[in-house]
């Protein structure tokens, strides 16, 4: 971190400017900013690539039915989080031995032990359920019937309510070949009528109704949200502002593309582009979007337009493994190193502005500008904590829990965040301040491998977690 002031000079003139009808402000001077408080603390910038929670490049792993013996481990999560700065993973589990029958409590175990070793290790997974991965007719049936699918749902329910924390959403599988709603053996493959969609809507319900409500549940295609939508309120329109984050169907279903820039419709994502874009774009602001590339299409599926898009549509993942390709592409053409900095949320703090000479027993504030600039929000909920740590005795520490949401904290936006405390009347001595980004869940708030880093220099502490913001003396 580093502190900067105004020499007097540069302050003189930007003040004269307001009184100067030729000044540098424009035609209108007194739209000049007031200039800061002498006591503003200012921040750098980082480039660095590292490890965040809930964001970012994902592996793909998969769990057969038939090997119950492969699980997570612990240690390979760390050492990815570590070396690779990849925090998430795509769990794709196969249900292909329950076609009709119950799940297993084998499998379930199993299930439970990568939940367990995600929480060891500092990742957490994207969730996809399926019956099949393979789409020949030799492999058929693709699926199972709506009853069996909402049997193992319940059967799933539990562990996904004692795993929250290590869940970033699920994606609305289950149906058709790898739990793509396409290939299905049960449902009607290409639905048009309301009749046809209600079997898919009451898989949604269930799933829902199974998932924390502060979990969300990803749909393949603009089509399938607007649809559900139009079938239950008629109310087709993005989210709002004041709809978002809600316990409702509208702020719960998200998007995942799986084909993105494969072709002008990423392959049959899109059917109707001038509505369906918009729609995504606006939507996405408050869900998560996310998914893998398919193939490559010429300059489509370039670096430069994967950034634009991944912008436009406010990318939080993409699976590192797929499709190589367009993934090398990335490289070649230079921007590969700017996605993995920008997917999801990135947070940048510009600047400061602290109390002057607070006491003991005082109130205490520290306004922060603190700039988005990733491709996206985060979309889960994560505590916002002001953290004073005495520098001669390190384990008296004063934590303050503040009403701030920064899931609004919006890509391409600088938020003004004022952080306020208390201080207790027997503080004395020199205090470290920083800003605390914590996991929402209690099992993992006190992990560092779950709490947000800022993009700035010198500011992280990766034994607590924290970002160092200041340094207060108390009398």
């Amino acid at each position: 971190m580093k502190r900067y002031k105004f020499p007097l000079l540069i302050i003189s003139l930007f003040l004269a400017a307001c009184t100067n009808p030729c000044a540098v402000c424009g035609e209108d001077p007194c739209q000049c900013p007031a200039p800061d408080p002498a006591n503003t603390i200012y921040y750098t910038e980082s480039d660095e690539i590292f490890a965040n929670p809930e964001r970012g490049f994902l592996v793909q792993v998969y769990y057969e039915s038939s090997d119950l013996n492969s699980k997570a481990n612990a240690k390979s999560i760390e050492n990815n989080r570590s070396s690779q700065k990849i925090t998430l993973y795509l769990h794709s589990y196969y249900l292909t031995d329950y076609m009709e029958s119950d799940i297993s409590q084998a499998f379930l175990d199993r299930m439970e032990a990568n939940f367990k070793a995600l929480r060891a290790g500092g990742g957490k997974a994207v969730l996809r359920y399926s019956y099949k991965h393979d789409e020949s007719n030799k492999s058929k049936p693709w699926d199972t019937s709506l009853d069996w699918m909402k049997r193992h749902i319940d059967q799933l329910a539990p562990y996904w309510k004692e795993y929250t924390d290590v869940i970033l959403l699920v994606q609305a599988g289950f149906i058709g070949v790898w739990g793509e709603w396409y290939y299905t053996s049960n449902f009607k493959m290409n639905p048009r009528t309301d009749e046809d969609y209600a079997p898919r809507w009451e898989l949604v319900n269930h799933i829902l109704k199974n998932l924390p409500e502060d979990r969300q549940l990803g749909l393949r295609t603009p089509t399938f949200k607007m649809r559900y939508l139009q079938m239950n309120g008629g109310d087709v329109t993005p989210l709002a502002e004041h709809e978002a984050y809600a316990p409702t169907a509208k702020a719960r279903l998200a998007a995942f593309n799986d084909c993105f820039l494969a072709s002008t419709n990423d392959v049959g994502t899109y059917s109707n582009t001038e509505i369906e874009r918009p729609f995504w774009a606006e939507d996405t602001k408050y869900t998560f979007m996310g998914g893998e590339t398919c193939g490559e299409c010429g300059n489509r599926s370039k670096g430069e337009n994967a950034v634009k898009e991944m912008e436009e549509y406010h990318w939080t993942y993409i699976n590192r493994d797929y499709h190589k390709d367009v993934l090398n592409s990335w490289f070649d053409g230079g921007y590969m190193n700017e996605i993995k900095r920008r997917l999801g949320y990135r947070f940048v703090l510009d600047k400061a502005i602290p109390s002057e000479n607070p006491t003991a027993g005082d109130d205490y504030a520290i306004t922060l500008s603190i700039r988005n600039v990733g491709f996206a929000s985060l979309h889960n909920p994560r505590a916002v904590e002001l953290v004073l740590v005495s520098k001669n005795d390190p384990s008296q520490k004063f934590t303050y829990k503040q009403q701030v949401d920064p899931r609004f904290w919006m890509p391409g936006e600088t938020s003004t965040v004022t952080l306020r405390a208390k201080l207790d009347k027997q503080m004395t001595g020199e205090y470290g301040v920083y800003l605390n980004l914590p996991d929402a869940y209690d099992v993992l708030h006190d992990n560092p491998a779950f709490s947000i880093r800022l993009a700035n220099e010198d500011m992280w502490d990766e034994k607590t977690g924290y970002n160092y913001l200041t340094d207060l003396v108390l009398q």
